[in-house]
Protein backbone atom coordinates (compact mmCIF):
# COMPACT_ATOMS: atom_id res chain seq x y z
CA UNK A 1 0.00 0.00 0.00
CA UNK A 2 1.53 3.32 -1.12
CA UNK A 3 0.39 6.77 -2.24
CA UNK A 4 0.48 5.45 -5.81
CA UNK A 5 -1.31 2.20 -4.94
CA UNK A 6 -4.09 2.88 -2.39
CA UNK A 7 -5.02 -0.76 -1.83
CA UNK A 8 -3.30 -3.42 0.18
CA UNK A 9 -2.84 -6.99 -0.95
CA UNK A 10 -2.78 -9.93 1.43
CA UNK A 11 -1.12 -13.09 0.16
CA UNK A 12 -1.53 -16.48 1.80
CA UNK A 13 0.09 -19.67 0.56
CA UNK A 14 -1.21 -22.79 2.24
CA UNK A 15 0.83 -25.84 3.19
CA UNK A 16 4.24 -24.15 2.87
CA UNK A 17 7.09 -26.67 2.94
CA UNK A 18 10.07 -24.46 2.11
CA UNK A 19 10.74 -20.80 1.40
CA UNK A 20 13.40 -18.18 0.94
CA UNK A 21 12.06 -14.65 1.16
CA UNK A 22 12.91 -11.34 2.78
CA UNK A 23 10.89 -10.04 5.68
CA UNK A 24 10.74 -6.57 4.13
CA UNK A 25 11.15 -5.56 0.50
CA UNK A 26 10.25 -3.02 -2.16
CA UNK A 27 7.82 -4.34 -4.75
CA UNK A 28 6.91 -7.95 -5.17
CA UNK A 29 6.14 -10.31 -8.00
CA UNK A 30 4.84 -13.84 -7.52
CA UNK A 31 4.89 -16.29 -10.41
CA UNK A 32 4.01 -19.96 -10.62
CA UNK A 33 7.14 -21.62 -12.04
CA UNK A 34 8.51 -25.04 -12.87
CA UNK A 35 10.40 -27.05 -10.24
CA UNK A 36 13.63 -26.40 -12.20
CA UNK A 37 13.57 -22.85 -10.77
CA UNK A 38 14.72 -24.33 -7.44
CA UNK A 39 17.94 -25.93 -8.68
CA UNK A 40 20.21 -22.93 -7.93
CA UNK A 41 19.12 -22.48 -4.31
CA UNK A 42 21.69 -23.92 -1.89
CA UNK A 43 19.02 -25.11 0.56
CA UNK A 44 17.94 -27.79 -1.96
CA UNK A 45 14.21 -27.00 -1.70
CA UNK A 46 13.32 -29.37 -4.56
CA UNK A 47 13.68 -32.18 -2.01
CA UNK A 48 10.54 -30.82 -0.31
CA UNK A 49 8.35 -31.21 -3.41
CA UNK A 50 5.37 -33.52 -3.13
CA UNK A 51 2.27 -34.09 -5.26
CA UNK A 52 -0.14 -31.18 -4.92
CA UNK A 53 2.56 -28.59 -4.16
CA UNK A 54 3.65 -25.78 -6.46
CA UNK A 55 6.73 -23.60 -6.78
CA UNK A 56 6.23 -19.85 -6.60
CA UNK A 57 9.06 -17.56 -7.65
CA UNK A 58 9.04 -14.50 -5.39
CA UNK A 59 11.01 -11.43 -6.39
CA UNK A 60 11.34 -7.78 -5.54
CA UNK A 61 13.77 -4.98 -6.28
CA UNK A 62 17.23 -6.56 -6.18
CA UNK A 63 16.39 -10.05 -4.89
CA UNK A 64 14.66 -13.29 -5.73
CA UNK A 65 13.38 -16.17 -3.66
CA UNK A 66 10.78 -18.92 -3.69
CA UNK A 67 7.99 -20.62 -1.81
CA UNK A 68 7.19 -24.33 -2.14
CA UNK A 69 3.58 -24.75 -1.06
CA UNK A 70 -0.02 -25.39 -1.90
CA UNK A 71 -2.85 -23.10 -2.93
CA UNK A 72 -2.10 -19.39 -3.39
CA UNK A 73 -4.79 -17.08 -1.97
CA UNK A 74 -4.85 -13.35 -2.68
CA UNK A 75 -7.13 -10.64 -1.29
CA UNK A 76 -7.07 -6.93 -2.17
CA UNK A 77 -8.89 -4.27 -0.17
CA UNK A 78 -8.72 -0.65 0.95
CA UNK A 79 -8.37 -1.40 4.67
CA UNK A 80 -5.74 0.34 6.78
CA UNK A 81 -2.26 -1.15 6.56
CA UNK A 82 -2.44 -2.34 10.19
CA UNK A 83 -6.01 -3.73 9.99
CA UNK A 84 -6.40 -7.49 10.39
CA UNK A 85 -6.00 -9.51 7.22
CA UNK A 86 -9.14 -10.63 5.42
CA UNK A 87 -7.75 -14.14 5.91
CA UNK A 88 -8.18 -13.61 9.67
CA UNK A 89 -11.87 -12.77 9.42
CA UNK A 90 -14.53 -14.88 11.08
CA UNK A 91 -15.99 -15.78 7.69
CA UNK A 92 -12.71 -17.37 6.65
CA UNK A 93 -12.51 -19.38 9.88
CA UNK A 94 -8.93 -18.30 10.60
CA UNK A 95 -9.34 -16.37 13.86
CA UNK A 96 -7.23 -17.84 16.63
CA UNK A 97 -9.76 -16.87 19.31
CA UNK A 98 -12.52 -18.78 17.53
CA UNK A 99 -10.37 -21.89 17.58
CA UNK A 100 -9.60 -21.50 21.28
CA UNK A 101 -13.29 -21.06 22.17
CA UNK A 102 -14.49 -24.14 20.31
CA UNK A 103 -14.49 -27.46 22.12
CA UNK A 104 -11.47 -29.47 21.01
CA UNK A 105 -12.18 -33.03 19.92
CA UNK A 106 -10.18 -35.88 21.42
CA UNK A 107 -7.33 -37.47 19.49
CA UNK A 108 -9.51 -40.55 18.94
CA UNK A 109 -12.31 -38.38 17.48
CA UNK A 110 -9.86 -36.62 15.14
CA UNK A 111 -8.36 -39.92 13.99
CA UNK A 112 -11.79 -41.47 13.38
CA UNK A 113 -12.97 -38.44 11.40
CA UNK A 114 -9.67 -38.34 9.46
CA UNK A 115 -10.18 -41.94 8.40
CA UNK A 116 -13.74 -41.17 7.23
CA UNK A 117 -12.56 -38.13 5.26
CA UNK A 118 -9.64 -40.07 3.77
CA UNK A 119 -11.91 -42.94 2.71
CA UNK A 120 -14.48 -40.58 1.16
CA UNK A 121 -11.75 -38.56 -0.55
CA UNK A 122 -10.27 -41.66 -2.12
CA UNK A 123 -13.70 -42.92 -3.21
CA UNK A 124 -14.54 -39.59 -4.87
CA UNK A 125 -11.00 -39.04 -6.27
CA UNK A 126 -10.61 -35.71 -4.44
CA UNK A 127 -6.81 -36.02 -4.42
CA UNK A 128 -4.21 -37.81 -6.52
CA UNK A 129 -3.67 -41.54 -6.10
CA UNK A 130 -0.04 -40.77 -5.23
CA UNK A 131 -1.14 -39.35 -1.87
CA UNK A 132 -0.61 -42.01 0.78
CA UNK A 133 -3.62 -43.23 2.79
CA UNK A 134 -4.10 -41.59 6.17
CA UNK A 135 -2.97 -44.65 8.15
CA UNK A 136 0.33 -44.76 6.21
CA UNK A 137 1.16 -41.09 6.72
CA UNK A 138 2.56 -41.58 10.24
CA UNK A 139 5.26 -43.87 8.84
CA UNK A 140 6.08 -41.95 5.68
CA UNK A 141 5.17 -38.29 6.27
CA UNK A 142 4.36 -37.33 9.87
CA UNK A 143 4.11 -33.64 8.94
CA UNK A 144 1.43 -34.36 6.33
CA UNK A 145 -0.42 -36.53 8.88
CA UNK A 146 -0.30 -33.71 11.42
CA UNK A 147 -1.54 -31.17 8.86
CA UNK A 148 -4.39 -33.47 7.77
CA UNK A 149 -5.38 -34.02 11.40
CA UNK A 150 -5.23 -30.27 12.01
CA UNK A 151 -7.67 -29.69 9.17
CA UNK A 152 -9.98 -32.43 10.44
CA UNK A 153 -9.79 -30.97 13.97
CA UNK A 154 -10.78 -27.53 12.66
CA UNK A 155 -13.74 -29.08 10.81
CA UNK A 156 -14.89 -30.90 13.93
CA UNK A 157 -14.56 -27.75 16.05
CA UNK A 158 -16.49 -25.71 13.48
CA UNK A 159 -19.25 -28.33 13.46
CA UNK A 160 -19.33 -28.32 17.26
CA UNK A 161 -19.56 -24.53 17.33
CA UNK A 162 -22.33 -24.52 14.71
CA UNK A 163 -24.26 -27.08 16.72
CA UNK A 164 -23.91 -24.98 19.89
CA UNK A 165 -25.10 -21.90 18.02
CA UNK A 166 -28.24 -23.66 16.75
CA UNK A 167 -29.04 -25.08 20.19
CA UNK A 168 -28.91 -21.63 21.82
CA UNK A 169 -32.32 -19.84 21.76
Amino acid sequence: MTDEHPTRIDVLILDVRAMEIRSWFDGVEIALVDQDYLRDFRSRPAEMMQPGLDVYAISGKGWQGFIVGGKLCVHEDEADFTAPSAFASAEMGWRENDVAEAARPTDAEVEAAARVLDKAGRHHHWWPKTIKPYDELAKTDPIAKSEFEGLVEQMLMAASEAKRNTETP
